[in-house]
């Protein structure tokens, strides 16, 4: 179990109850000499700037990892389609590269790579139908091919989407100036005011865990299982019972 996210959590209560410790024992935090125009317009500046960034990563990542489930199951559909015009010598070895997919490819793209094993298993399926004689089933297999390996591509393509890195010290930078902003306010370091600090801070620090952990579609608490593989293995066996071309 990954437990990042009560770390996260705790570094950011402790940073934010040290950033008040710092930072609220001046006179002018003490005396709140700031004007209320100008901590309000500090305050939502903060708080917006923090939002709309978190809210645009997780928007974008939520998106990229959208896209790359439906693209497994377009991959799924085309082996399936596969899988029902091939014929007895083909079945085994589609049903092979299915089984490699979720257990040698799918650790591989979490590092946005693509399995040799997974490739040369996908291959060894065209050899052999291009090994057949010509006919019109020789040739659909060939277009349901031609259909698993573009959908192939896509997929492994998913493994690289990622957003812009700017935007993630970006979002480190306003969660620390949502937490500035409380002393810079005039919140004193006191039990009471830490407490409720260290608080905001938790949940800060949860959501910039959050965000930080959906850069790829494929790790993180949030991402593509191969689940649609494990369901064209089950169609695969309801299938075999059917006669082959």
């Amino acid at each position: 179990m990954d437990l990042g996210f009560l770390f996260a959590a705790i570094v950011g209560l402790v940073l934010a109850v040290l950033v008040l410790a710092l930072f609220g024992r001046t006179s002018r935090s003490r005396e709140g000499s700031f004007s209320g125009s100008a901590l309000a317009f500090l305050g939502s500046a903060s708080l917006s700037s923090f939002v709309l960034i978190a809210a645009f990563l997780i928007a974008g990542s939520w998106s990229n990892l959208n896209t790359a489930r439906g693209h497994t199951l377009d991959e799924a559909r085309a082996l399936n389609a596969a899988y029902t015009d091939a014929d007895a010598h083909t079945r085994p070895l589609l049903h092979a590269y299915v089984t490699s997919v979720i257990h040698d490819e799918w650790p591989a793209m979490a590092k946005g790579q693509a399995s040799p094993v997974s490739w040369q298993r996908l291959d060894a399926v065209r050899a052999e139908v291009l090994a057949e004689p010509a006919s019109a089933d020789r040739e659909q297999e060939l277009s349901d091919l031609t259909a698993v390996y573009t959908t192939r591509q896509v997929r492994l393509a998913d493994s690289s989407a990622a957003m812009p890195w700017p935007l993630y010290p970006a979002l480190v930078c306003t969660a620390m100036l949502v937490l500035l902003y409380a002393p810079i306010a005039g919140l004193t370091f006191h039990r009471r005011e830490a407490v409720a600090l260290g608080l905001v801070g938790a949940v800060v620090g949860f959501g910039v865990w959050m965000v930080l952990h959906m850069t790829h579609p494929y790790t993180g608490p949030v991402h593509v299982t191969p689940v649609a593989y494990t369901q064209s293995l089950q169609r695969f066996t309801q299938l075999a019972g059917t006669v082959p071309k």
